[in-house]
Parts: C-alpha cells; structure tokens; sequence
C-alpha cells in the first residue's frame, strides 16, 4: 500500500499535517504551493494515537480496526488519497507521506527537526470567530524546531497579498524578519515590516497626541529599532518592495488586523513583551485566534 511507504521524511521538506479534517484542503494547497515555490520536497503526515483508534471500537456493532498490508491501523485511504491529489496538482514536487503511530503533535514536532517548515490547521471557534488552536497545532507551535505555519479555518490559502512581518527588535522578531524577506522574495510581492507601541512615557507624560515632539521622539525610537533589522535584509533582497510603519496600539491587535489582507503574516515565537511576549503568551495567542490570513511562527537559532 502507499501509504506505508516513504516513512522517512526528506530533509528540508514541507510537512502537512492532515486528520480528515474540513481544514485538510486548504493545509495542502499551502504546503503544495510552498514546496513548488521553494523546490522543496512535500510530506504529508498522517498521525495516529494507537489508543485512540482502540477506542473507536464499538464491541456492540462489532466493528474493527481496519490493518494495512504490514499490520499498520489508520486512515491509509485518506492518505493514498491525499498523495494522489497532491501529485496530481504538483506534478513536478516529489510527494511522500507517512502514517505513523504517534500523538500527531509529536510526529509533527519530531519531522520539524528536518522540515523546512511544518504546516497544520485550526479551526474557527466561539464567539467573534476565533481560532481554536487544537493540541497538535498549538504544540508543534511551541515546540517544533522548524518555522510553523498555521493555517485558519477559510483563510485564503493561495494569496498575492503582501508578506507582513512584526519586529520588535528582538532576535526571534529578526528571524521572523529574514524569513519574510526570503518569501516575498520568492513570491515576488511587497513586505510590510510593522512596529507597534501602546504605551510610552516622555519626560513623565504619557504620550497621546500624534504630531508632538514626544509622539515624533517615540516614533523615531520605534522606526531605530526596526531598521537595525530591516537595513541589512534589504541589502540581501534588492528586489523586495519594503516598508517599515510604526503603529501605535496593541500589537495583536494591529497584526491581527494587518492579516486582513496579507497574503502571510510572519512573527517571531518569543519577543520583548510585544509582538510575541512570552513563548505563545496572550499577545500570540491573541493574534493567532483572530488572524485572517495564516501565519508563520518563526523562532531564533538556538545557540551550540
């Protein structure tokens, strides 16, 4: 059977995960048109829990687990069925995939360590339309070597809107950025690199009138910081159309709201208490569930 073949995953692959989920389809075609793009191989992940699929058994009706050629348990059809659709819109990608018996955040977060990057879903949830990060997305957000991209449930899968980037000046924030760089540059659209503040104090005063001295002071200092990141990519990327804004308010928030029509939003997974606050704190997490575009969670190289 095909599906228990190629366990091996390529190195510096684009790795889908799929669970037979609504968010399926539009996880592929960003992995498939990521791999194309990148001339990376594509990986599709079919992960199942060995107690999960005991579970399932109804003694009553009598049903049982359905075994593969060499004794594998699991959906091999849905994944014949995905490798099929995937060599059949890629033709020229070499596409593998995997059912192995695992928690598919472990087998996502283990195929990180070779990936080029790893793609998974969410699911639009509650109230307002949030994301709902099930527990393989938010893990293998968390804790997968590779950069992780999120797809939310109808996000637009396939887009030529401009890659957006938030920095704030953090070495995570400038892996996100070199990231993006590197994907506009492969998608040939224009980067948006956003800094944001809320809150500033110059010479005790809180600063809330745009135009002022102090508003111009804080801005400077916002845009300083951005540049010492931006300046040395643009050098590395001389076609990348990119600007630099400085936006004051909730940095989830302007993200969020910059999502609405970027093709996709690139952050760091740490920061300063800003973009990325804490490893998935509330400002990540707040961007994650209202995103509208997906989103690319990058983290820095960790030293030797």
């Amino acid at each position: 059977m095909e599906a228990s073949e190629g366990d091996e995953i390529p190195e510096g692959a684009v790795v889908v995960g799929i669970g037979n989920s609504d968010r399926d389809a539009e996880c592929l075609t960003w992995a498939g048109s990521s791999a194309q793009r990148s001339g990376s191989p594509l990986h599709i992940l079919h992960a199942h829990e060995l107690g999960a699929e005991l579970s399932a058994i109804d003694p009553v009706a009598g049903n049982a687990i359905s075994l593969g050629p060499e004794g594998d348990i699991g959906n091999a059809s849905l994944l014949d069925e995905t490798l099929a659709q995937a060599r059949e819109r890629w033709p020229d990608v070499p596409v593998t995939g995997s059912l192995p018996f695992a928690r598919p955040e472990q087998a996502l977060i283990d195929a990180s360590r070779t990936a080029r990057l790893v793609v998974v879903g969410a699911a639009r949830a509650g109230a307002l339309q949030r994301l709902g990060l099930g527990r393989p997305s938010l893990a293998a957000a968390m804790h997968a070597s590779s950069p992780v991209v999120i797809v939310p449930q109808g996000a637009r899968a396939e887009s030529d809107g401009p890659v957006v980037v938030g920095i704030d000046g953090s070495a995570h924030s400038a892996a996100a950025a070199e990231r993006a760089f590197w994907i506009a540059d492969l998608r040939k659209v224009p980067l948006v690199a956003i800094t944001a503040w809320n809150v500033e104090v110059v010479d005790g005063m809180v600063v809330t009138t745009p135009g002022t001295d102090a508003w111009k002071q804080v801005e400077a200092k916002y845009r300083a910081v951005a540049d010492r990141i931006v300046e040395p990519l643009r050098s590395r990327h001389p076609d990348v159309d990119c600007t630099v804004e400085v936006v004051r308010g909730a940095p989830a928030k302007v993200l969020a709201e910059r999502s609405a029509d970027a093709g996709l939003l690139v952050m760091g997974t740490r920061g300063r208490g800003g973009f990325a606050g804490m490893l998935l704190g509330s400002q990540s997490h707040k961007v994650l569930e209202t995103a509208a575009s997906p989103v690319m969670l990058v983290r820095a190289p960790q030293p030797d």
